[in-house]
């Protein structure tokens, strides 16, 4: 199935949701559930690794708040590196489940526009297996720090985001939401609601699963569903082409050509 523009809320909410189905498929270790079931929230993100130009990371995604109840909050939109790439073509793209372990770093992350891993924010591998306890002291506070799994290829496994840089997409939330919330308000204080029928319901139930250790295997009316968002976002990504003051055009095969030929030269 072809991927929907991903710098919109629309789809990087899809985008989300195909991250979670991969780490529920039976076909991976997973994620440790009692890791889900501590954290204090969960960034989902689609980056494309670009060697050329921005000598990093690139990508779009989401971060969601894991409530006392066990509930979740609405998606605060983020981008990786500082700007979109929905237009990005040619590069490798990698999908990245990141666990939030603790409340300084949930607010560190709600309340700075941009946040470097490996500065403000400890960056770590994170193990795998679904049982898997892996001598994390889980407390009420949390464990502490992030870690990080990515999903490239059908391959799962542990991700480095170090020196990568986090920032919020306050319009797309502005946009998503039709009012202006501050990510600390959409993820806390219960000041926007999600609009249905746009993949969060989904998202919810996803991160559920994966709390309680269990696999998923789509059904037919998944699918077809999946299908329906991925159609909605992709035209959310149409739509909102020239008001994103945040997203660049970027053709990664040009850019790379660009960086050879300078280094033949």
């Amino acid at each position: 199935m072809t991927r929907p523009d991903r710098t919109t809320m629309e789809g990087m909410i899809w985008n989300a949701n195909h991250v979670l189905e991969q780490a529920l498929s039976p076909d991976t270790p997973g994620v440790p559930r009692k890791m889900i079931k501590h954290c204090k929230g969960i960034i989902l993100l689609s980056v494309v690794e670009a060697g050329f130009v921005f000598s990093g990371n690139v990508g779009t995604g989401v971060i969601l708040a894991h409530n006392e109840d066990g509930t979740w909050s609405p998606p605060s939109a983020l981008g990786l590196g500082g700007i979109g790439w929905g237009f990005m073509v040619g590069a490798e793209i990698k999908d990245i489940l990141i666990c939030v372990m603790d409340d300084i770093t949930m607010k560190t992350l709600s309340a700075k526009n941009q946040v470097k891993f490996g500065g403000q924010v400890s960056a770590t591998l994170g193990p795998v297996g679904r049982e898997v306890e892996a001598g994390i002291n889980f407390s009420s506070k949390g464990g502490g720090g992030t870690y990080s799994y990515t999903f490239s290829k059908g391959i799962f496994g542990g991700c480095s985001l170090e020196a990568a840089i986090i920032s919020v997409r306050a319009d797309e939330n502005t946009r998503f939401y039709g009012k202006s919330a501050s990510p600390s308000e959409i993820l806390f204080e219960k000041a926007v609601s999600a609009p249905t029928e746009k993949g969060v319901e989904e998202l919810h139930h996803k991160l559920d699963l994966l709390r309680e250790g269990k696999v998923l295997i789509p059904t037919a009316e998944n699918l077809e569903n999946k299908e329906k968002l991925r159609a909605a976002a992709e035209k959310a990504g149409v739509e909102a082409k020239g008001f994103q003051k945040d997203v660049v055009e970027v053709n990664a095969t040009e850019e790379a050509k660009k960086e050879d030929s300078t280094f033949v030269n």
